[in-house]
C-alpha cells in the first residue's frame, strides 16, 4: 500500500469528516503504513503548544458549569441528566482523537479536534456518567496515535507530556471543585494509561484516594498491583478499581500479549473479576453509534487472560478494529446501560444509602 501526500490528505479530511474511520486506519497501520502517521515536528517543538490553564472553562471538554456533549443521553430512552442534584463527581480522562497532525501532542487550539474529542468521546463515553454525578473532562495536550503504533523515545516524551497536563488538571479538580466530594475516576485508551499513573503517583499516596468510590479504566492494560487499590469484586464495592478491553469471542490481542495477561478484568455484566460467563440476556442494555436507542440483550461477557470476550454482535453500529476482532472502539457502548445503573449503585453504596 502506497500513499503520497495528497491521498494522505484525504485520508485525514475522512477521518475528520466521518469521526474518524479506525477500519481504514487499522488498515493504513497493519499495511506497513503506520510511518505516514508519524508528526512532522520534533518533540522538542511542542514548546510551541499552548498550555491549559484549569481555571478558564475552554480547557474542560465537560464541566458542571457549561453546557458540553457529556450532558447528553441517548434519545428514546428515559434516561435523563441528573448533574445538577449528584452528590458524587466523576473526573474523567478522554482516549486518543489526535490521528494526524504536526505536533507529538494535541493542540488545544485546534477546534476540529476539540470536537472529535467532544463528539465521539463525551457523547459516547463521558455521558454514561451523567446519571450519578458532576462530569468533569480536561481538555489536554493528548499525545498523538503513533506514539502508541510505534515505540519510540520521542513518544514515550509524547505521552510523558501529555501526562503532565493531566496531572495539572486532576490537582486543580480536586484543590478548587471537589470540596470533599465522593467522586470517580473514569478513562478510556490513552485515558487509563494516564490513569494508571495518577492511580500510583498520587491517588494511591493522598487522602485523595479515601473518597474514590470506584476507578471505571477502561480500554488499556494495567497491572492492579501497582496502584495501591483492590480490583472491584462486587456490584456496590468502593474504593476499588474496574478494567476491560474487549475483544470477539476467542480472539486475542494483535500486540502487547504480555501486558493483558499481567493486568486484570472485571466483567461489566456481573462487576466481578472472574472467569464465570454472563449471557447477553444479563446486559440491561447497549448504545450504539446512533446514540438514538439502548439496545438490551445484544453482548454478553466473560473474561479469559486479562481480556474481556463477546460475541460478535450482529447490530449496527458497534464498530471493530484489528480487522473485526477488537471491540476497543465501544468497550463503553457494549455495556452502556450497566455501567450507567453501576456507577449510580456504588455511590449510593459509598453514602450508604
Amino acid at each position: 500500500m502506497y500513499l503520497n501526500k495528497t491521498g494522505l490528505s484525504f485520508l485525514t479530511m475522512f477521518f475528520q469528516k466521518y469521526k474518524m474511520n479506525f477500519t481504514l486506519l487499522h488498515l493504513l497501520v497493519i499495511s506497513g503504513c503506520a510511518f505516514l502517521l508519524k508528526p512532522e515536528k520534533t518533540i522538542e517543538q511542542n514548546k510551541n503548544l499552548i498550555a491549559p490553564d484549569y481555571s478558564d472553562l475552554k480547557f474542560w471538554a465537560s464541566h458542571p458549569e457549561k453546557k458540553d456533549l457529556a450532558d447528553l443521553v441517548p434519545s428514546n430512552t428515559d434516561f435523563a441528566d441528573k448533574q445538577e442534584l449528584a452528590e458524587a463527581d466523576v473526573f474523567f480522562i478522554h482516549p486518543t482523537t489526535l490521528i494526524k497532525g504536526d505536533y507529538w501532542n494535541g493542540d488545544l487550539t485546534n477546534e476540529a479536534l476539540n470536537e472529535r474529542t467532544d463528539d465521539g468521546t463525551m457523547k459516547m463515553q463521558a455521558s454514561v456518567f451523567n446519571d450519578c454525578c458532576r462530569v468533569y473532562a480536561p481538555r489536554y495536550r493528548q499525545a498523538s496515535i503513533f506514539a502508541f503504533l510505534k515505540e519510540t523515545d520521542a513518544g514515550k516524551q509524547a505521552l510523558a507530556f501529555a501526562y503532565e497536563d493531566v496531572k495539572k488538571a486532576f490537582e486543580y479538580y480536586h484543590k478548587y471543585l471537589n470540596k470533599g466530594r465522593p467522586w470517580i475516576l473514569a478513562s478510556h485508551s490513552q485515558g487509563t494509561y494516564h490513569a494508571a499513573n495518577l492511580l500510583s503517583d498520587i491517588i494511591a499516596k493522598s487522602s485523595m484516594g479515601k473518597t474514590m468510590v470506584a476507578a471505571y479504566t477502561l480500554g488499556w492494560p494495567y497491572p492492579a498491583v501497582n496502584s495501591g487499590f483492590p480490583v472491584c469484586n462486587s456490584p456496590t464495592q468502593t474504593g476499588c478499581l474496574i478494567n476491560w478491553n474487549t475483544y470477539v469471542w476467542e480472539k486475542k490481542p494483535s500486540r502487547r500479549e504480555e501486558l493483558y495477561k499481567s493486568g486484570f478484568c472485571v466483567n461489566p455484566l456481573s462487576w466481578r473479576e472472574d472467569t464465570i460467563y454472563m449471557p447477553k440476556e444479563s446486559n440491561p442494555g447497549s448504545m450504539p453509534k446512533s446514540f438514538d436507542k439502548i439496545l438490551p440483550g445484544i453482548a454478553d461477557a466473560k473474561c479469559e487472560e486479562g481480556i474481556l470476550w463477546t460475541h460478535k454482535v450482529i447490530e449496527d453500529g458497534f464498530p471493530t478494529l484489528e480487522l473485526g476482532k477488537n471491540y476497543h472502539l465501544v468497550d463503553f457502548s457494549l455495556f452502556y446501560k450497566s455501567v450507567r445503573e453501576n456507577a449510580s449503585l456504588r455511590v449510593k453504596s459509598y453514602l450508604g444509602k
